[in-house]
């Protein structure tokens, strides 16, 4: 896609918290790889109406 979205990550008592800095996305995760796949899936669910596809090679952790 060639879109680079930097995500903000916080450990929280429970795993992990996320956010992207310029899109109105969030997501938690029990683990950090829990918290990745959650953060890819709100972000295509973010996007699917302009027809973007998100992996996890855009995210910038």
């Amino acid at each position: 896609m060639g879109l680079t979205i930097k995500i903000n990550v916080e450990k929280t008592k429970t795993g992990y918290s996320a956010y992207a800095e310029k899109f109105p996305v969030y997501t938690v995760g029990r683990s950090f790889v829990e918290l990745k796949s959650n953060m890819v899936e709100a972000l295509n669910l973010f996007f699917e109406k302009d027809g973007l596809k998100i992996t996890p090679k855009d995210l910038k952790m």
